[in-house]
């Protein structure tokens, strides 16, 4: 009876706090001390899926955006802007003040701003005429631009939170708008960023500017290295990402005295109902080695590691262990399955009654973190799991783990992509600020389940997004609103940095002098194609490509087609090659050849064939310049086509380019090689079709300086040559097809200045 007696007595004080340490909403600095190993070690098992694993990345992000703009214009678009060949922007209002002061006759405007991210930020004020003015920030003069001159602008960095006094003078008329372009596109979310640079989470580093080093908390992987592997912890225990532990560590390392043992147990893409399902669940196949396999597997790893605490943990004098506290973060497998997501909520109850069953623990405090991916938007899928994640730590609930089951909100902790490293949502797009967030909380958690005080550590609260229905659509009005708010940031921004940018400005001037390149391309969109884009997302339409000359549709088209002597496998790709012309014909591009002596049909186009019928080549291709969706209207019947006709054309434009448009082969894996001749001169060749990661453009040849003379007398006569196609590079041999036609198109240069 004593025994019994004494034996109640010691597991009732084995969960009482024997350190009732006060938590401060920002932590100490580790005092860089081993633990107290007089007294036993504190061992915390952590478990879950691959975001206990640990998905934050420690160093290497890259910006998402290749431009990131504030508008004091109301009508941008908040959201990212994607500009087709340019790259991806994120644009939004700025945050502005206006002052309610009275009414002055003098040209100036007032007001406040405030940015939402750290950073160095250029400031550009008004558009066009009304871009002559000059802004002051905080009293500081950061954009002057004076008539006929260009605008002089200074970078200033700029902290989120804090409202700068804006002063702008000299313009006439209205007021300008301004807008913001951040510079330093530096990489956010990563662990480096979070803490050195945005000065987060000061406890993470050292006065030399290094991680800290934690002597008195020992990190312990135990599930995922062979044998284990350990170091004390440290931002780098596991390597190039981090996980909960680090967050976690740092608070109960704060809370006792004694030395402690963080045993990770995780396993990336594995199911609570199944993979972690707990021995109280049952066996839905025990046939399977899968089921439960990892439930055991976390058990082994924690047995093995304490079977060798004595190797394991540094400084270790035989003082003994006892296990504090289990640790969950896992839910995303589950979220994919039916029965999963109902029965949730029961496998984590059994799953905590297991693992205290295990250990001979039945009060062992635990601390659930939730689901939170998308933050308070989550998905309907994920919120289940995330209410029956919530539901263990509720007392009305679940009455009997009052007091010693808690569950943490991860929501707030979510990150959106463009403050992330990654687009991952399903690693919260690997921004290590989230996985630190989550680590301190559950282990505030888990210091009050322990009876200490912790005070929360301060989070600002992540306001829902909202997202338009799906399917919704903008009106036209309000797109030509959002272009319009665009326009500045558009054209005075990301245009004028893709033209000054050295991977493109080369080509952008090798295009508009018509000097033809060292390798011609037979796809047509090149640098300009990027910079017509950017007009036209601001509403400008004025640079696009444009028929030229007579409708070639209407044109009737001298033709010839033959099977060569020159014979090839059908089931060989790249058709195209050198073949002997029939008598006569060796000369068949030039000028005065005459067709119809040398027994040509005429046709209109397209030319083409689908097994020797005249059909379209697919029903889904709708592009203008291909056009193999068309029924041909002339039957391409053997395998060389010779294609040639005369016509006039109006003189060519100054401050215009042209090119020659080949349709009928645009996509991956179709078209063969062709060749095209201007008054009998090879203008342009393709010796292949239509690669697998180069359809979706037009194909042809554009009209260097060196054939502008060919243009001077008003007719031109145009030559073409292809091949049929028998085989598919995957698919092997096929019915013949073939789809061609021809189009001499303008464009508009747009200013590079």
């Amino acid at each position: 009876m004593i025994r019994l007696i004494l034996f109640s007595l010691a597991t009732t004080l084995l969960f009482l706090p024997v350190h009732a340490a006060e938590i401060p909403s920002s932590l100490p600095d580790p005092d860089g001390k081993p633990g107290d190993a007089t007294k036993p070690v504190k061992v915390y098992i952590l478990a879950g899926q691959s975001n206990m694993v640990g998905m934050g990345n420690l160093s290497g992000a890259r910006n998402v955006y290749d431009g990131v703009y504030l508008s004091s214009n109301p009508g941008v678009p908040d959201g990212p802007l994607q500009v087709y060949k340019v790259g991806d922007y994120k644009t939004s209002p700025l945050a502005v003040y206006l002052p309610d002061g009275k009414k002055t006759d003098k040209p100036i405007a007032e007001g406040q701003l405030q940015v939402p991210q750290h950073g160095v930020y250029q400031l550009h004020c008004g558009f066009g005429e009304n871009s002559y003015n000059v802004m002051q920030l905080d009293g500081r003069e950061v954009y002057r631009c004076e008539p006929g001159s260009q605008p002089l602008k200074q970078e200033v960095t700029l902290q989120p939170g804090k409202r700068y006094k804006f002063k702008i003078s000299g313009f006439k008329g209205v007021p300008p708008r301004f807008w913001m372009e951040k510079t330093d596109l530096l990489g956010n979310g990563d662990l480096q960023a979070v803490v050195k640079r945005q000065g987060k989470f000061p406890w993470l580093l050292d006065a030399k500017g290094e991680w800290t080093v934690r002597n008195d908390v020992y990190f312990q992987e135990a599930r995922l290295a062979k044998g284990g592997k350990g170091s004390p912890l440290s931002a780098t225990s596991n390597g190039k990402s981090i996980g909960p532990e680090l967050g976690f560590g740092h608070v109960l390392g704060d809370f006792h005295d004694e030395q402690v043992l963080l045993i990770k147990t995780a396993q990336g893409n594995r199911s609570l109902g199944f993979d972690f399902r707990p021995p109280s669940s049952g066996r839905t196949d025990p046939g399977n080695e899968f089921e439960s396999a990892e439930y055991r597997l976390m058990v082994e790893g924690v047995r093995k590691t304490l079977d060798n605490i004595a190797k394991v943990v540094p400084g270790y004098k035989g003082q003994g262990y006892e296990i504090a506290g289990f640790v969950w973060f896992q839910g995303h497998k589950d979220s994919f399955t039916e029965t999963l997501i109902i029965e949730y909520e029961k496998h984590l109850t059994n799953l905590i009654n297991d693992v205290r069953k295990e250990f001979k623990a039945p009060k062992l405090p635990a601390v659930v973190a939730t689901i939170g991916f998308g933050g308070h938007n989550m998905q309907e899928k994920f919120l289940r799991i995330h209410k029956a994640q919530m539901a263990i730590g509720d007392a009305k609930k679940h009455p009997e783990y009052a007091g010693n089951v808690a569950s943490v909100d991860t929501r707030d902790f979510w990150r959106e992509v463009d403050e992330s490293p990654k687009g991952e949502d399903y690693h919260y797009n690997r921004n290590a600020e989230t996985y630190v967030l989550t680590g301190d909380a559950l282990g505030r958690a888990m210091v009050r389940l322990l009876g200490g005080k912790a005070e929360p550590f301060p989070v600002a609260p992540r306001p829902k997004r909202v997202i338009a229905e799906q399917g919704a659509e903008r009106s036209e009005e309000e797109k030509a609103a959002a272009q319009k708010a665009l326009k500045p940031i558009i054209l005075d921004g990301i245009a004028a940095s893709y033209i000054a940018n050295p991977r493109y400005n080369k080509s952008l001037l090798q295009e508009v002098s018509g000097e033809r390149p060292q390798r011609a391309n037979q796809f047509l969109r090149g640098a300009m194609y990027g910079l017509a884009n950017c007009y036209r997302a601001a509403g400008i339409d004025d640079h696009g490509w444009h028929s030229f000359g007579p409708d070639f549709n209407q044109v009737q088209w001298s033709y010839y087609s033959f099977d060569p002597e020159e014979s090839k496998p059908k089931e060989k790709g790249s058709r195209y090659r050198k073949v002997t012309y029939p008598t006569g014909m060796e000369n068949w591009g030039l000028p005065n050849f005459d067709a119809g002596k040398a027994g040509w049909k005429k046709g209109l186009q397209p030319f083409g064939q689908l097994d020797g019928k005249l059909a379209p080549l697919t029903e889904t291709c709708t592009a203008p310049f291909c056009r193999c969706g068309e029924k041909p209207k002339t039957l391409w019947e053997k395998e060389v086509l010779l294609v040639r006709g005369t016509v006039e054309l109006p003189p060519l434009k100054k401050d215009h380019r042209y090119r020659i448009v080949v349709g009928g082969a645009a996509h991956v894996n179709s078209g063969e090689g062709y060749a095209i001749y201007l008054n009998g001169k090879l203008i342009a060749e393709s010796k292949t079709g239509v690669a697998v990661r180069q359809g979706g453009q037009p194909r042809g040849a554009h009209i260097y300086s060196d054939f502008l003379d060919e243009f001077k007398g008003g007719k031109v006569t145009l030559a073409l040559t292809s091949f049929l196609r028998y085989n598919h590079p995957r698919h092997g041999l096929q019915p013949p097809r073939g789809h061609i036609s021809l189009q001499i198109e303008e464009q508009k240069l747009p200013s590079l200045k």
